[in-house]
């Protein structure tokens, strides 16, 4: 089960990825005798309560970002209630590192590793197999009234399955990125291997970067029916030779399909010839951190890049068919001046995408240890990167969110200038951001 988005995301409908963690356990409760049914609470019409009464689960898999915790919670709850012999899993990439949030709560286990045949044992052991749970990767369990808490260990990732996309191929017209609409995710990564102190990401996978090989990556990708691909690793441009054996063999297979990916600036501004080679095979959007407008504000996120080397990337992906977009971060030291600043910036150097997220220390990263004690809220459902969790220094909340709206709206005002959004509704889009950040400055 998948909780739907609790912020203003689910109302916009820009992204809807399809639910790819819940496949993998399909497709290994499949491999194990289990028969099962993937709830997506992003486009579900029926209601968790209303799936759990008629189906009458033994187990039911929970999975979830931060925003959702709450709800993931409510769910086993739920299910807890329409029968306390249902056994509740609570996973995902939240709960790798922020496991002791679901203890109690009607929760019987915390699964933290991506080991989904680590899974499978567990399956095995619910359906009355012999197995020591102490074994299990990562798993938190009841044992004696408290819970216990196996070390999260390295898996190979070669080892995940080629999940089994039956769902995904049901209901192809709900998941969506940005223009693009049928887009199915992939996997070829885990984790990061860089630091920055803001990320989550480089946390996960027990901290250790690990690439699939791309031989397991580019069977799956051939036999993908769907037109667009996001590859959702952290950072997809990172080994140069393995970047170049994906450009080689998607053109040896004659592969066609748009591909969207994360990567970083400094890779993209050091290899404009790579950049324009996967332009050419189909890549159509690189998500990029840019983060910051000034060296001291990347020094101080550990990027280990420069604004120099931030401007020369947007220069790189300019020059190819495809976009740059642009994630930027408003710091809490922002000044009005800061957010015209910022601005100007995208301006001058030909950016049409962008987007800012409000600076958050995510539990479970350094960041968070620095900020743990100036937070103003406790609600996890504003970790959202819309809402301000700690005290902004040269602003007002209220008037910290009046320039960020303000800065919201020219940005989109700048893109729309030039065809961008055009798949978006205008007046709808405006109303329901305006009414978010109406409510924000009456909150502050």
């Amino acid at each position: 089960m998948r909780p739907p988005a609790p912020n203003i995301l689910k109302h916009l409908q820009i992204i809807n990825s399809e639910p790819l963690e819940l496949e993998y356990l399909h497709t290994v409760a499949t491999l194990h005798g289990w028969e099962d049914i993937i709830y997506d609470g992003f486009n579900e019409t029926i209601s968790a309560r209303e799936i759990i009464e008629r189906e009458k689960p033994d187990a039911v898999a929970i999975t979830g970002y931060i925003t959702q915790q709450n709800l993931m919670i409510k769910y086993a709850r739920t299910a807890k209630a329409a029968d306390p012999g249902i056994i509740t899993l609570i996973g995902g990439v939240h709960a790798q590192l922020n496991y002791d949030s679901f203890y109690g709560s009607g929760v019987d286990y915390v699964f933290r590793s991506e080991d989904v045949g680590a899974f499978g044992v567990l399956l095995d052991f619910w359906a009355g197999a012999s197995a020591d749970l102490s074994k299990i990767n990562g798993l938190c369990y009841k044992q004696n009234g408290a819970y216990r808490e196996n070390p999260l260990l390295p898996f190979d990732i070669n080892e995940l399955p080629v999940p089994d996309r039956a769902f995904f191929y049901r209901h192809k017209s709900w998941f969506r990125y940005l223009e693009f609409t049928g887009v199915a995710t992939l996997k070829t990564a885990i984790s990061c291997p860089y630091d920055c102190k803001f990320c989550y990401c480089t946390r996960l996978g027990s901290g250790r970067y690990s690439a699939r090989s791309l031989d397991r990556v580019m069977d799956e990708l051939e036999a993908l029916d769907c037109e667009t691909v996001l590859i959702a690793d952290d950072v997809f441009l990172f080994d140069v030779p393995r970047v170049w054996e994906f450009i080689r063999q998607v053109r040896e297979r004659g592969i066609h399909k748009k591909y969207l990916c994360y990567g970083r600036a400094d890779f993209i501004a050091a290899h404009p010839d790579i950049i324009r080679a996967l332009a050419d095979i189909g890549f159509t959007y690189f998500f990029v951190g840019l983060e910051a407008i000034s060296d001291r504000e990347l020094d101080n996120y550990n990027k280990r890049v420069t604004v120099d080397v931030n401007e020369r990337c947007v220069q790189v992906v300019n020059s190819t068919s495809a976009r740059c977009f642009a994630l930027m971060i408003a710091p809490l030291d922002a000044t009005k001046r800061y957010f015209r600043d910022l601005y100007d910036w995208v301006e001058a150097h030909g950016l049409k995408y962008v987007t800012v997220s409000v600076f958050t220390p995510i539990p479970g990263t350094p960041l968070f240890d620095e900020y743990k004690d100036r937070l103003i809220t406790g609600d996890i459902e504003h970790w959202d990167f819309l809402h301000l969790v700690a005290e902004p220094e040269n602003m007002t909340r209220r008037e910290f969110y009046l320039e960020y709206y303000r800065l919201t709206r020219r940005l989109y005002r700048l893109a729309k200038k030039t065809g961008c959004y055009d798949f978006m509704d205008l007046e709808y889009y405006k109303t329901i951001v305006l009414d978010y950040f109406r409510q924000r400055a009456r909150e502050a």
